[in-house]
């Protein structure tokens, strides 16, 4: 146990000394506006924009869930890593698999568009005036990997852009189709069928000015590989949004990584200096200020 510390140890220093050279040498403001990022999450994103933004998603649940299992959402808030015992028991007594557990404790429990979170809010003015700059909604669009329940690529299929959000897990992409049809929009969904089933944009064939990772990498079996898939077609003046790479490292951040992908060899992956060099090779960092998120910006 020792001898993993000391090398966690080491991994996070070298990740900070790297960030100390060149992420930190180039802070940048974002966007000196909010106003659009405010509109769509106390109205376009909200379904019932009467209620607050809690209560409206709860409300959601039963919508898709029915009330035996949708009205569960507001206990279901306790987070717990995939090898907890008591995550295993407290989805037994509240009555619901693991799956249906999932989308009841995170869309019960948080919006990536709330301003309240160190969250994509403070992203979102910044990526729409960049999108706009490289052509708009008929020139560019966005994926949003490992999209999760969906919020930031609904907020973009919102703005009128062509969305594309994939994930490995098909139940919670059905849930994202329900919320879609609530909103009025049809992002194309596309569900990762393996592990190594990644999103290509080059197969794609159409242009991208935006690819969101938020969360995603610590579940992703081969990091290289997806990082040249989801960014290919990403154009010249593009942004990666990531919240794995160009981090300040911790020793308990990535303890705490480790524990939830529950794959050493994942993390061995994303903390590789070769996929620094990879990303130094190919895009500029910016650091906006009030988000947890380094944004990309493709060369």
């Amino acid at each position: 146990m020792s001898s993993r510390r000391e090398s966690i140890r080491g991994k996070a220093s070298i990740a900070g000394r790297r960030l100390s050279t060149r992420a930190r040498a180039q802070p940048a403001p974002f966007s000196k506006s909010d106003d659009r990022a405010s509109e769509m999450f106390a109205r376009k994103l909200r379904a019932h924009p009467h209620l607050t933004d809690r209560e409206s998603r709860l409300c959601e649940l039963i919508e898709y869930f029915g009330w035996e299992i949708g009205h569960r959402g507001q206990f279901a808030t306790p987070w717990f890593y995939r090898d907890d015992e008591r995550g295993r028991e407290y989805e037994r007594q509240l009555g619901v698999d693991n799956q249906q557990f999932q989308i009841l404790h995170m869309y019960s429990l948080f919006n990536r568009m709330d301003p309240e979170r160190h969250d994509f809010y403070f992203l979102f003015d910044g990526c729409v005036e960049r999108l706009e700059a490289l052509g708009g909604p008929r020139e560019v669009g966005v994926l949003d990997f490992g999209t999760g329940l969906g919020q930031i690529g609904l907020s973009f299929a919102l703005a009128g852009y062509r969305a594309v959000l994939s994930d490995r897990v098909q139940e919670r992409l059905d849930f994202v189709s329900f919320l879609a049809r609530n909103r009025g929009v049809s992002p194309e969904l596309h569900w990762a069928e393996t592990d190594d089933s990644v999103y290509d944009t080059g197969a794609d064939g159409r242009k991208f000015g935006l690819v969101v990772e938020w969360s995603t990498f610590e579940h992703v079996a081969t990091t290289l590989h997806a990082l040249e898939n989801i960014t290919r077609n990403l154009v010249r003046g593009g942004m990666f949004v990531t919240t794995t790479f160009k981090k300040e490292w911790t020793p308990e951040t990535i303890e705490h990584y480790r524990r939830d992908s529950q794959d050493d060899s994942i993390a061995d992956q994303y903390l590789d200096p070769k996929v620094e060099a990879w990303l130094d090779e190919r895009f500029d960092v910016l650091s906006p200020a009030r988000t947890i998120a380094k944004v990309l910006v493709r060369r």
